[in-house]
């Protein structure tokens, strides 16, 4: 009995050492939802990517995704699809999430997202979560 609970103890404690913490898994879980197939189409290898959070702004539909490659992608687009929507990496932060494209820079905090170009703040929204993106 003694060796089954040690063996169970050592099994659990395992991975203990060789991670940064329940975030560092770069690959995406298995009980995340998936990414929609529209947006994961517009994603380098983005097939089975999944879901990770996704908010709303008055006009806008912002959408993190995680290739099976590790790899967070932030999906930004119109909410009436009037322009096809744009793919960058993205980064989860301490308090959100910040993603990248050439001198813009999106960072998603506190309820909002601000955007900024070549380091001046030019935009602030506030964000809606939306469990669902369509």
């Amino acid at each position: 009995m003694i060796f089954v609970l040690l063996a169970l103890l050592v099994d659990k404690c395992q991975g203990m050492f060789d991670s940064d913490g329940p975030d560092s898994d770069p690959r995406p879980s298995r009980t995340a939802a998936s990414c929609p197939g529209r947006i994961a189409a517009e994603l380098p290898r983005g097939e089975n990517a999944e879901l990770v959070d996704a908010f709303r702004t008055d006009n806008k539909q912002i959408t993190l995704c995680r290739t099976t490659g590790g790899s967070l992608y932030y999906f930004g687009e119109f909410s009436d699809h009037r322009e096809p929507g744009i793919a960058m990496r993205a980064e989860k932060t301490t308090d959100g999430y910040e993603a990248n494209n050439d001198s813009y820079r999106y960072v998603i905090h506190d309820g909002v997202v601000t955007i900024y170009d070549s380091g001046d703040q030019i935009g602030q929204e506030e964000i809606t979560p939306e469990p669902s993106p369509k």
